[in-house]
């Protein structure tokens, strides 16, 4: 029925969607994504590039990854924000029926920053390497180390959540590129699922996770779509956001503007969501998905000084030319403040290790997914807790403590 939906004109889509809303409304009492939730979403358009792309090219590229190549179709297809094209990789694992959904991270790029992975070429993307943190699959304390794998390569600068192409002169000038910035996030977020759902036809067990801007994409659309190519029928689904800015300062508001004009993410905001705004904290779309999926419980990894993402939230922010930084102290109060709140309302759906003090960024593919504690818990330890839904998976918010200086 969702499909139907999808295929007609949106005036035709909003009347399907009255004349279904009694029994959808009936039917919405089971765990997992309300079925008008799911819904909106397809009005929205949120799977709307589902089942339109298959990779032209599937190689085995080593250490059991396979890489499924796209077209670009000269734009139309998934596709790198260069204009280069597009692959996702798989891995099957030695549990066929865990898999964790990764997405790659990689800065951001909108109107004047451009500073985000530009193709996969630029960084010789074969697959994940070198073997360390969760990519350690011999280590008997990773808690991945049995799961099979979808690794979907970021590189549309948009966080995965775009859907535009800009003519941008000075991105030519800045990359040498064509002078077109190609936005399509959730085009090549939804090859991966496409790619997940055709490799891995059953699973029981789904972790989506993220790092930095794949953080953003992990907690944003890829639980949505991961529910329209998976259903509810998955015995126990999570998502674990590593370091993804999603509570951000609403000060910069140029920077605010042109991601919006520049990635035209807010067309996707189911329509019940009405705080949704892309001058809102984005931990608006967390908080409806978790009202709306009974079914899913998310993590949040995050350093109160974390370097990279003080970079990012200053970013047009009113100061000292050339750039004003945000203070840890600063950075620290708009991720309590954006994060608090989820967890008072879903204590038991929404957990953080949060730690003071590091300025590091990320760490599920670094050495420090097993170095890193908080509180003396230590990272990986909470994180199998959490996949695991386990009594110790517990909500650490460190106690400040200065970071050294920069």
């Amino acid at each position: 029925m969702l499909n139907l939906v999808k295929r007609q004109p949106l005036a035709t889509r909003l009347m399907l969607c009255l004349a279904l809303l009694p029994g959808l409304a009936a039917a919405g009492s089971g765990r997992g994504l309300n079925p008008w939730a799911k819904l909106e979403l397809s009005v929205a358009g949120v799977d709307k590039y589902l089942g339109r792309y298959e990779p032209v090219k599937t190689e085995d590229v080593g250490d059991g990854w396979v890489k499924h190549s796209f077209d670009s179709a000269n734009g139309d297809g998934p596709i790198c924000i260069d204009g280069s094209d597009y692959a996702v990789f798989t891995r099957k694992g030695r549990d066929r029926k865990k898999l964790l959904i990764m997405l790659q991270g990689g800065g951001a790029c909108w109107q004047g920053l451009y500073a985000c992975n530009e193709s996969l070429d630029a960084q010789e993307q074969q697959a994940p390497a070198p073997r360390q943190g969760i990519w350690d699959f011999d280590r008997k304390d990773n808690p991945f180390a049995r799961y099979s794998i979808v690794f979907v390569p970021y590189c549309d600068g948009s966080a995965f959540v775009g859907d535009n192409r800009v003519d941008d002169p000075f991105f030519d000038a800045q990359t040498g590129v064509d002078g077109v910035r190609h936005h399509r996030g959730l085009r090549n977020l939804s090859a991966g699922m496409d790619v997940a759902r055709a490799t891995f036809k059953n699973p029981k067990m789904i972790t989506v996770a993220g790092s930095s801007a794949g953080g953003v994409g992990a907690v944003a659309f890829a639980p949505f779509l991961t529910r329209f190519v998976y259903g509810n029928k998955i015995k126990r689904f999570t998502v674990l956001n590593d370091a993804g800015p999603i509570a951000l300062s609403q000060d910069p508001q140029a920077a605010i503007v042109a991601r919006v004009e520049d990635w035209k993410f807010d067309q996707f905001y189911p329509s019940s969501c009405t705080d949704c705004s892309p001058f809102a904290d984005n931990t608006v779309i967390l908080n409806w998905r978790l009202k709306n999926d009974t079914g899913v419980r998310d993590a949040f990894y995050e350093t109160d000084a974390d370097t990279t993402n003080i970079f990012f939230a200053s970013a047009n922010l009113p100061g000292s030319p050339p750039f004003f930084l945000l203070s840890q102290n600063m950075y620290r109060d708009i991720v309590l403040d954006g994060h608090d709140a989820i967890n008072d309302a879903y204590p038991d759906r929404y957990k953080r290790f949060i730690v003071s003090g590091d300025r590091s960024h990320t760490a599920l593919q670094t050495d420090l997914f097993y170095t890193q504690d908080a509180n003396g818990v230590p990272l990986n330890e909470w994180t199998k807790a959490f996949i695991g839904n386990k009594k110790s998976w517990i909500d650490i918010v460190e106690d400040f403590i200065a970071a050294p200086p920069l």
